[in-house]
């Protein structure tokens, strides 16, 4: 690419931002299950990650220096969503159920927030209905194609 592209840098306010890459590496874990370490790395820095979210919560583009650009495309109206999807998939690749714990917690704590324009819709802003729908069994084992599959389904509406 031939044009100048500007560098955000976030503080501990983007939530939003961190709990979708902490899904996205948790489920990463799960697609390279066969690669132990690779598999270990990726749910590692998920952990880290999701404890280095901070007790100041937002969304990345209520700060100028991290998200002003992005206000006019993508304009986050809350961090919970997620922070739930973030949360219910660090659960999906480490059966820990701390995880599961904050990932209820929270989706119930953003239901009662939801706008009446964000029920039932999966999208960009909300992934509230797709924290629902993931199959939350531990007894089921997930395999990298399924795994990769229902991401594929979920995230091709987001």
């Amino acid at each position: 690419m031939k044009y100048e592209r500007s560098v955000s840098i976030c503080d501990g306010s983007a939530t939003d931002l961190a709990g979708e890459i902490v899904a996205a590496l948790s489920a990463a874990s799960m697609v390279f299950k066969d690669d132990r370490d690779y598999s270990k790395r990726l749910v590692e820095a998920a952990e880290r990650l999701f404890g280095a979210i901070p007790a100041k919560q937002g969304t990345y583009t209520m700060v100028d220096g991290c998200g002003k650009q992005a206000r006019m495309l993508y304009n986050s109206t809350s961090y919970q969503d997620e922070l739930a999807w973030g949360a219910t998939w660090l659960f999906l690749a480490t059966e820990d159920t701390n995880y599961l714990a904050t990932a209820t917690e929270t989706f119930f704590s953003a239901k009662g927030n939801e706008s009446s324009v964000d029920k039932g819709v999966v999208y960009w802003n909300n992934k509230l209905n797709a924290v629902e729908v993931i199959p939350i069994d531990t007894q089921t084992q997930f395999s990298g194609e399924f795994v990769f599959n229902l991401i594929f389904d979920i995230c091709r509406f987001c």
